[in-house]
Order: structure tokens, then sequence, then C-alpha cells
């Protein structure tokens, strides 16, 4: 098995497990304590937002870890500021020596939901940020900035609502990066098609 087998192996098997929990997570729907109809309405509502994927960095798996906080203003549109985090270190192997990177991003998401029936709906996050690249070499102690990137991606969520107040979402897109340029890297490195797995809190 070559190396990019391997790689492509590991990003297919943390999607499976991404869409493991998303199915053990719907089974509970049937048990759900509140009415259909509690969901549709039009006031406003804030919301917290953890979630969570795999992508491919530099033609490696990656896991990575976002933030988001907003308002959903009606049932079809919400908008906020996200953060995301990678949290498994990725390999450069466009230089000789060991060098290890991720990044940290930042930035406004909309999101549009453009279908919605009782507890499901689909809908269509897009994110805008920018970010840093940061690097850790062999001997270093700590990652240092290294680079600066503007980013963004657009997706597609299946989600279902467990309670009143928690939405579970599963989807994926894909994700574009500009400005990167150091370390032998460029732009195409970085851009990845990802999935991602989302908690949702609203009142």
């Amino acid at each position: 098995m070559t190396a990019q087998s391997k790689k492509r192996n590991k990003f297919f098997t943390a999607a499976l497990v991404v869409l493991a929990c998303a199915v053990s997570s719907f089974a509970e729907l049937r048990s759900v304590p509140f009415e259909a109809e509690e969901v549709a309405n039009d006031r406003w509502k804030a919301f917290l937002g953890f979630s969570g994927g795999n992508s491919m960095i530099t033609d490696d798996g990656t896991i990575f870890a976002g933030l988001r906080i907003g308002i959903d203003w009606n049932n079809m549109l919400s908008s906020g500021i996200w953060g995301s985090v990678i949290l498994s270190d990725v390999r450069n192997y466009n230089v000789k020596h060991k060098q290890m990177l991720d990044y940290k991003a930042f930035g406004l998401q909309g999101e549009v939901t453009p279908y919605r029936h009782g507890i499901y709906a689909v809908s269509i996050p897009v994110n805008v940020g920018m970010g840093v690249v940061n690097t850790l070499n062999q001997g270093d102690e700590s990652f240092s900035p290294e680079d600066y990137f503007f980013t963004a991606d657009v997706s597609v969520h299946f989600n279902a609502r467990l309670t009143k107040a928690l939405e579970v979402s599963i989807g994926g897109g894909y994700r574009i990066f500009a400005g990167i340029e150091e370390n032998n890297l460029d732009n195409m490195d970085f851009c990845t098609p990802f999935g991602e797995l989302r908690f949702t809190i609203k009142e």
C-alpha cells in the first residue's frame, strides 16, 4: 500500500466515524420530546455551535475543530462569526527538513436553509475569513507564525433537531485558500474537500 493510499484511508476512516456518530444521534429522534411545530417559527434566536471534521491538507488527513456564534434571523437565514483550529498537525513534505504545520482561522458566516420539514432541514453555510499558518521545525519548542491567508468555503448540511434547543448536523463541502506562498507551499496544498459534524444550541 502506497503512502498516498494510506493517507486516503485515514481520511475515509475519519469520515465513516463522523457518519456513524451522526446516524446514532438520528436514531434517537423517535423519542424527541417536543412537537415539530415548535421548530417552525419566525422569531430570531441566538446560537452557539461546536463542530469538528476531517480535511486533506498537503494531501494528508487532519482533524479540525470550530466554534460559531451568531443569530438565526428566521427559519431561512442566519449569520455570525466563526473560528477554526487544526487539532492534528500536518507534515510539510515540500521542505527537506522535518517541518510540521497547523493553522488558525476566523471570519464571518452566513447560512441559508432552503428546505425545512418538521425537525429536519437542509442548509448551505458559507464562510469567509482569514488566518495564519504556523510551523514547527525539528528542534523548535513551539509553533511560530509563518504565513497569512484568506479562506472561504461552502458546504451542504443535513440537520435534525434533537430537542427544542439542540440541533445536530452532518455535511461536507470545499474550502479554498489564497495568499499561501512560504516554505514551498502554495494555495492548492491547502485547498481541500472536508466533512463536518456540528452541534448547535439555539435559544
